[in-house]
């Protein structure tokens, strides 16, 4: 039975129950992971997935400045312990480099190494090649407006209390 065949057994059940709501944010939730998806198996020759590799372009984007791991994590969205995790594997493998901060020896700052700006660089295009593929169906002016909707839907659930 298809995922849209059980909102609609639900909603049969429960008349008041917002259908198109519930569809549209199950679809949201579905879509996202398998983008995630999709993105992990073109990082996966790699040896990345998606955190690791939006982890290692925000060090990029950041180069010159000092970047803080908690910082890393409102990024990408992650807990301290995943942060800690997916930093101790970049670092294993000598793609990241955590340093005392110059500020304050307490903390730690984060740098992309040589290793890791060389892997951005091969992984980037294949990468931006994935989402290509990802968006192709809905074409420029379906880009446009998922981008518009997902932007208000993103900037009315920040203003909600928590």
């Amino acid at each position: 039975m298809s995922f849209e065949t059980r909102i609609d057994r639900i909603c049969a059940e429960n008349p008041a129950a917002p259908r198109d709501l519930i569809l549209a944010t199950r679809l949201l939730m579905r879509t996202a992971r398998l983008l995630r998806d999709h993105i992990d198996r073109a990082l996966a020759p790699f040896d990345l997935n998606m955190s690791q590799y939006l982890a290692m372009s925000m060090l990029l984007a950041d180069e010159g400045k000092p970047t803080m791991p908690s910082e890393l994590g409102l990024t990408i969205e992650a807990t301290r312990t995943q942060v800690t995790r997916l930093l101790d594997g970049l670092e294993a493998r000598e793609l990241v480099r955590r340093h005392a901060s110059t500020q304050d020896r307490r903390s730690l700052e984060l740098s992309l190494t040589p290793a890791g700006r060389r892997l951005l660089a091969r992984a980037g295009p294949v990468v931006h090649a994935a989402y290509g593929e990802a968006w192709a169906g809905v074409g420029k002016q379906g880009l446009a407006n998922a981008t518009r909707a997902l932007g208000q839907l993103h900037q009315t659930l920040g203003a909600l209390p928590s």
